[in-house]
């Protein structure tokens, strides 16, 4: 949670956005307040995806899920333009930690807490069912610990079950899958058609993880991963015995051997009311939260938050679980998606193989120079592996909203004329340097004149050498350095932050943005438009460069 900074939105439609929440690899979520001063969670899709209408499509699709599902165990909705700009859901903010950042803070949760936490939830499926959705992403990350219950949050990638064709489990395509392996149910891995049964699925892991520290299907990579989900028995022996035999009956392989809703909750049995529904350290993490909001209502810095107590016995803080590494994917492989946003949709996993006598093999993603190429890799945000299967070619795809974007090599100027929509002569190679922190590059447009094709100038500048957090951090350093000299204006609902720039007797209009660890400078001779005219222009060729160096 932070500050926008200088070059970030002051509005998304009716609401003054207050912070961020989120980043991701297809989307950020903003906190905002509404004219009646009540908070809001908006989710925002990347700048570059704004002119995909597939995109805007599947986001449709998320605003009309999202608002068949009452608020009572969910985030409801209150207010969504999927054809704005740049479109964006706004929900009521529910202030709580997730499940995944408790059991990682404190430790894993006591039985009877696990049994309050499996009442809230097959509630809240019972409500997502009874909408004729199916979740598909049931997960710990999206499990809200509330102070009045929980939550189940990111309906991005909900699927509505009636009137689904048989085989089509994607959002875009027959024949793609979604979701996050360690909590697949069977079917889903194997891209079979899903009911509510896989829901189901997903619960029993996440329970068990609650108990456990980690999922029961948790492997050393991906592809070992979905092969337990499909083949393995899962590892209950750290599950307590009251509640052992209830995730077992859940992680059921055939779906109709799963228990329904309603019997899960004569398997739970009665919970007994209370004031508080979860352990002091919740209650902590609650607290801290709100610290940060008030420093950031306040016009402060967010609070850091305080380090929670520890939960009752048991006090077991797990290993964080093993996280792929990840690998190119091309962007034919993978389009473009939503999260609390969705996940990138992956193709579909052919009938998985027998059993082998050993274990499968990963292959390791190939090596490719920054300094040449376009490709994105969504690192943190996106874990993929291939997985060779008889003739088949399958990526997994894993998305999470929270972690930044990670870009990886810059396009040549030859490389990046072929997809701006700027019609001046050949570019010329402007400047290109290894920095100590990264690639810089520029290239520029001579013009063919001002009324056929005025001069253009467009500079990439990419952080790289650590992690997706590190770059990301660094070079929003940079580019709020730069913003602090050369802003006139925020330029509204445009990338993680942009601003305009002063624009001098070169340039009519100069527009900044940065998304992750990106940073683009456009520069247009625009003399013969108006303003509004010349700041359009901007943006698209800033939307373009962006998608040149994700390629």
């Amino acid at each position: 949670m932070e500050h926008v900074g200088p070059g970030g939105p002051t509005h998304v439609g009716p609401f003054e956005v207050v912070g961020v929440l989120g980043q991701g690899g297809m989307g950020r979520v903003l906190l905002g307040a509404g004219p009646d001063g009540r908070l809001v969670a908006v989710k925002q899709v990347l700048a570059h995806f704004a002119d995909d209408e597939g995109f805007r499509a599947r986001f449709r699709r998320e605003v009309a899920a999202s608002r068949k599902v009452s608020g009572a165990y969910t985030a409801a909705v209150i207010d969504a333009d999927p054809d704005a700009p740049t479109p964006w859901l706004a929900s009521v903010f529910v202030a709580g930690p997730s499940l995944g950042a408790v059991v990682k803070a404190v430790g894993v949760l006591p039985e009877d807490v696990v049994r309050r936490l499996a009442a809230g939830l097959t509630s809240a499926l019972a409500e997502i069912h009874r909408a004729g959705l199916v979740h598909r992403d049931l997960k710990p990350d999206n499990v809200l610990l509330a102070e009045d219950g929980v939550r189940v949050i990111d309906l991005g990638i909900a699927r509505v079950t009636e009137g689904e064709a048989e085989g089509d489990t994607g959002l875009t395509r027959t024949g793609w899958v979604v979701g996050s392996p360690a909590y697949m149910s069977p079917e889903q891995a194997e891209g079979k058609p899903l009911t509510p049964a896989s829901d189901v699925f997903s619960l029993g892991s996440v329970l068990a993880m609650a108990m456990t520290g980690r999922s029961p299907f948790a492997g050393t990579s991906t592809l070992r991963t979905l092969y337990d989900v499909v083949h393995g028995e899962p590892d209950l022996s750290e599950v307590p015995a009251g509640l052992r035999d209830l995730v077992a009956r859940c992680l059921a392989k055939d779906p109709e051997a799963r228990p329904s809703p309603a019997e899960l909750r004569e398997l739970i049995g009665p919970v007994s009311p209370a004031g508080r529904q979860w352990p002091s350290a919740v209650y902590g993490m609650l607290a801290a939260q709100r610290a940060q909001i008030d420093g950031l209502l306040g016009g402060g810095p967010a609070a850091e938050p305080e380090p929670s107590p520890p939960l009752p016995e048991p006090t077991h803080v797990p290993a964080p679980e093993p996280e792929p590494a990840p690998v190119p994917v091309r962007e034919d492989e993978q389009a473009p998606a939503h999260t609390q946003d969705a996940p990138p949709p992956v193709p579909k996993a052919p009938p998985v193989p027998p059993r082998p006598t050993e274990p499968p093999t990963e292959p390791g993603p190939g090596s490719r120079s920054p300094w040449r190429g376009r490709r994105r890799i969504t690192a943190l945000a996106a874990a993929a592996v291939l997985l060779v299967a008889g003739t088949g070619v399958v990526a997994y795809v894993r998305d999470r909203m929270n972690a930044p974007v990670a870009y990886t090599a810059l396009p040549t100027c030859v490389e990046a004329a072929g997809t701006l929509p700027l019609k001046a002569r050949e570019p010329s190679l402007d400047t290109r340097s290894k920095e100590t922190w990264g690639v810089r590059m520029g290239c520029t447009w001579k013009g063919l004149g001002k009324t056929a094709a005025p001069r253009a100038l467009v500079r990439w500048e990419l952080s790289l050498g650590g992690d997706a957090a590190g770059n990301a951090g660094a070079q929003r350093a940079r580019f709020r350095v730069d913003a602090a000299e050369k802003s006139t204006e925020p330029a509204l609902d445009f990338g993680t932050e942009s601003y305009w720039g002063s624009a001098g007797l070169d340039w009519t209009c100069v527009l900044a943005v940065r998304e992750g660890n990106l940073s683009v400078w456009v520069g247009l001779d625009e003399s013969v438009y108006t303003k509004s005219a010349c700041q359009e222009k901007a943006k698209a060729v800033a939307r373009a460069a962006l998608k040149a160096a994700e390629r």
